[in-house]
């Protein structure tokens, strides 16, 4: 057995015993030391914060001499969260982020407060360098006091996510385009949650449209956050259409906010690696947006629909206004395709790790 699955099955091994611990109603645990601290990890929408204080429990755990303080990387956390960390919390239905922790501890050497103070918020970084202070003070040092922090940040997480989980919405599922339309204008107008919203739901429209026709048309990038790049999913765009053996048709970017001459050269840079790589020659992007969302000088096409087009070297990107596009999709569709798609819908908005806002507006609209 090699030492990264010797190292997985300990990570599992302590995770299951703080996990045990903290459903045990029996165990009472004073937290009066850190209680204030650890509340304040849960003052935000800011998941990484206490995700990253998971990784430094279970780091001093696999090694007592590790100190998140001045060496975070010594416990190789991005190895250990994106394994037997995050394989925990899936099983046992925890909210999570993919890379929550690493995103917000990226290029540091240390949680330290030079590092909390280029945080935000600001406040709940310090909370978490005072967690780590304690767990790390030669005075009071000791495997209890770490494990004792590991089983009140468990109860706390288990806690939110037995909340959440009740903000789940039991549907009848309807094929209805205009109360489907209305749903999805209601959700991207109050809560786009950082372009996930607007992504989802074009990429479900997509993928619901071509199974229901049975075009053979396959649809990428339902699976993608709206932080996943072009250069870490290796695809040119949000939302791709592509032959059964990988080949793009057709490339989506899908904004809520202004795709402008700084977005177009991303997106630019991301085409000409993907064909460089893949010996092919997309040039054609098209765009689903606001109006607001398109450039100044854009070549204005005089339709409703179809916005107008703007040419970066060799790409042309050709802006549609979002919600015209959606209403025109969900009325080329089949009751079938429709059913599908506010299926898919729910089921992404019941998912344990969608936002919480989102879930609340999804509820509120079927009351």
């Amino acid at each position: 057995m090699s030492a990264v699955s010797d190292r997985n099955i300990a990570i599992k091994r302590i995770l299951d015993s703080l996990y045990a611990r903290a459903i045990d109603k029996n165990l009472t645990i004073d937290e009066s030391e850190y209680k204030e601290s650890l509340d304040m990890l849960f003052s935000t929408t800011a998941w990484g914060f206490r995700e990253i204080l998971l990784v430094v429990v279970v780091g001093m755990n696999l090694d007592t001499s590790f100190r998140a303080s001045t060496g975070l990387y010594d416990c190789n956390p991005r190895a250990i969260y994106e394994g037997p960390i995050k394989d925990f919390l899936i099983e046992k239905e925890i909210p999570h982020r993919k890379s929550g922790p690493l995103n917000i501890a990226k290029a540091t050497v240390g949680l330290d407060t030079t590092w909390a103070a280029q945080r935000r918020p600001a406040k709940v970084a310090f909370e978490v360098v005072n967690l780590i202070q304690y767990m790390e003070n030669p005075e009071g040092n000791s495997i209890n006091i770490i494990n004792n922090i590991g089983v009140s940040l468990l109860r706390r997480l288990i806690s939110e996510s037995k909340r959440i989980e009740a903000l789940t919405v039991e549907i009848e599922p309807s094929a209805d385009p205009e109360f489907l339309y209305h749903l999805c204008y209601e959700l991207i107008t109050k809560v786009p949650d950082a372009g996930n919203t607007p992504q989802k739901i074009i990429a479900f429209l997509l993928k619901n449209y071509h199974k229901s026709m049975d075009t053979g048309i396959i649809v990428t990038g339902e699976e993608d956050r709206a932080s996943v790049t072009s250069t870490t999913s290796k695809k040119p765009g949000d939302v791709n259409e592509e032959s059964s053996c990988g080949i793009i048709y057709k490339v989506y970017e899908v904004t809520v906010k202004p795709f402008d001459l700084a977005r177009i050269r991303d997106s630019y840079d991301s085409i000409l690696k993907y064909n460089r790589a893949n010996n092919t020659s997309l040039d054609e992007i098209m765009v689903i947006c606001r109006k607001e969302d398109c450039p100044i000088d854009i070549k204005n096409s005089g339709l409703h629909s179809f916005i107008g087009s703007y040419g970066y070297q060799n790409i042309t990107y050709y802006y549609l206004d979002i919600y015209e596009w959606i209403s025109d999709r969900l009325y080329h569709m089949t009751q079938e395709g429709r059913i599908a798609f506010y299926n898919d819908l729910n089921s992404y908005i019941s998912d344990i790790n969608t936002a919480e806002t989102v879930k609340v507006l999804w509820g509120n609209l079927h009351q």
